[in-house]
């Protein structure tokens, strides 16, 4: 999809410079990717980083937030559901057991005579 399609829509991805990291770690995020990103004084970031490659990832924290409650919702709901697969097996297993030892019962008072 190229930027021409979309006039209105910002680039998914854009360089905004460099940045030094001061003394105590600090950074300054260039002023043009805070108005592009609606990043404000006190907005509070999750830092990410790869010690592999050096790569370091800042997630506005109420977005990483809302990730989390949707995949921990989505894992609730396949525990759920994996509860209840299981849970058929297990009813399953019990007829059976039950079944068997009712056969054994039977063949014992045929056995005898």
């Amino acid at each position: 999809m190229s930027q021409s399609n979309w006039p209105n829509m910002p680039a998914p991805g854009k360089m905004y410079g460099a940045a030094t990291v001061g003394e105590r770690g600090q950074i300054s995020i260039p002023a043009d990717a805070r108005k592009d990103l609606k990043i404000e004084s006190g907005d509070k970031m999750v830092v990410f980083g790869n010690r592999l490659n050096g790569a370091v990832i800042l997630l506005r924290a109420n977005i990483f937030e809302d990730f989390a409650d949707f995949f921990m919702t989505k894992l609730n709901k396949l525990g759920d559901h994996a509860q209840a697969f299981f849970e058929q097996f297990q009813t399953d297993e019990s007829s059976t057991r039950e079944s068997d030892a009712d056969e054994t019962a039977e063949a014992a008072s045929d056995a005898t005579p």
